[in-house]
């Protein structure tokens, strides 16, 4: 699944500490001498908080496909906490982070506390004014990617912790590293979720790193009900557009599968994504291109060609694009139109905590009728 810009070549994190499972929190253990609260989490799946008196404890499940592995970070105000283990103690609220995506920089941007960044990966690709002014004063500083992680410039700096994230066992090749120098990693598996009110409802997560739980709660609450009012326009359409998203690379394609988020957002939408039924993939699904050809060749529209910029362009590729119905009816249509001049699309940026705008504007593409929007992330392809 092609997650965002920055995660194509961000290389990723899997657990910071060794520690023995069995000697960590026990989430389901009734204590009644301690007052817990658990946070409300409606959509996402991949964490959870529980407030205890003097700490919070928020446990990560499955951070990438294939891992059942949950990490638990403790969260505390004032002094460690004793007698108990996790894999991270973080005091809190933090002071500086350094962030492994541009996604992570939304959330804490959302948060207003971008003056906590320290570090970044790829800051050629950051969309954000407000986190571009401090790159260009010199507040943010390149951190590196992938297998060239600037790790002096990580312990010269020190941030209270960084966020990364991880997609199979070789991340535990980055921590290791970054444990060995005395560095803090917290992992973020947001992308993991297939619902986009689950993706932006993380939020909440990074949100308590900062003691910012009531805000999250309250900037999630508009984005859900935003969301869902959207949702209501497109429940009782009886006509809906056929569509499919992509484009070939390296001789596969490579689409949303039936239970992603994307196919979500297209449903949600009020359209017949092509691959919604008969596979319950959460990530990518790959076809060969004549599949493609042969299976979508009637569908309404095609969205989502990743860095191509016109249907001249797409036809260029292989003619054979040119008997598509969505390609003879001009009904092309990428989410590129807020892309910088070194290719960074705040798509993959702010889309995840803004489902909402996205919503809409595949709404317009799809329902022009129900509703007056100008697109924000789409543009049409001429």
């Amino acid at each position: 699944m092609k997650i965002k810009i920055t995660i194509a070549f961000i290389a990723l994190f899997s657990i910071y500490s060794c520690q023995n499972s069995a000697n960590k929190i026990d989430e389901d253990e009734s204590d009644n001498t301690v007052t817990t609260v658990e946070q409300n989490i409606k959509y996402a799946k991949g964490f959870s908080i529980k407030k205890y008196e003097d700490y919070q404890l928020i446990t990560l499940k499955n951070p990438w496909v294939g891992e059942s592995k949950t990490y638990q970070y403790v969260l505390y105000k004032n002094e460690k906490p004793e007698g108990i283990s996790a894999d991270v103690f973080i005091k809190t609220p933090i002071k500086s982070i350094a962030c492994m995506s541009l996604t992570h920089v939304a959330f804490i941007e959302k948060l207003n506390q971008t003056n906590t960044i320290i570090a970044l990966s790829g800051l050629n690709y950051v969309s954000s004014e407000v986190i571009n002014k401090r790159i260009a004063a010199g507040k943010i500083k390149e951190m590196g990617q992938g297998q060239s992680l600037n790790y002096e410039l990580l312990v010269e700096n020190a941030p209270d912790f960084i966020m990364g994230y991880g997609i199979d066992a070789s991340s535990n090749n980055y921590i290791s590293k970054l444990e060995t120098l005395g560095l803090k990693l917290v992992l973020n598996s947001e992308y993991m979720e297939n619902h986009p009110l689950g993706m932006a409802e993380w939020i909440k997560f990074v949100a308590a790193f900062y003691d910012k739980s009531s805000a999250a709660d309250s900037i999630f609450a508009t984005i859900e009900q935003e969301y869902l009012d959207l949702v209501k326009l497109t429940a009782n359409i009886s006509k809906k557009p056929t569509v499919f998203t992509g484009m070939p690379w390296n001789g596969a394609w490579y689409i949303p599968g039936g239970k992603s988020f994307q196919a979500q957002l297209l449903k949600d939408a009020g359209a017949n994504y092509l691959w919604a039924n008969g596979n319950e993939e959460r990530g990518s699904l790959t076809k060969a291109k004549e599949v493609i050809i042969d299976e979508a060749y009637e569908a309404d529209f095609w969205i989502n060609q990743n860095s191509y910029k016109s249907i001249s362009a797409i036809v260029g590729y292989d003619p054979k694009f040119s008997g598509f119905k969505a390609v003879k009816e001009q009904q092309l249509y990428n989410n590129d139109k807020r892309t910088n001049a070194t290719s960074g699309n705040d798509y993959w940026e702010t889309g995840v905590v803004q489902p909402q705008i996205v919503l809409k504007d595949l709404i317009q593409i799809f329902h022009p009728n129900l509703i007056e929007h100008k697109l924000y992330y789409y543009r049409k392809l001429e």
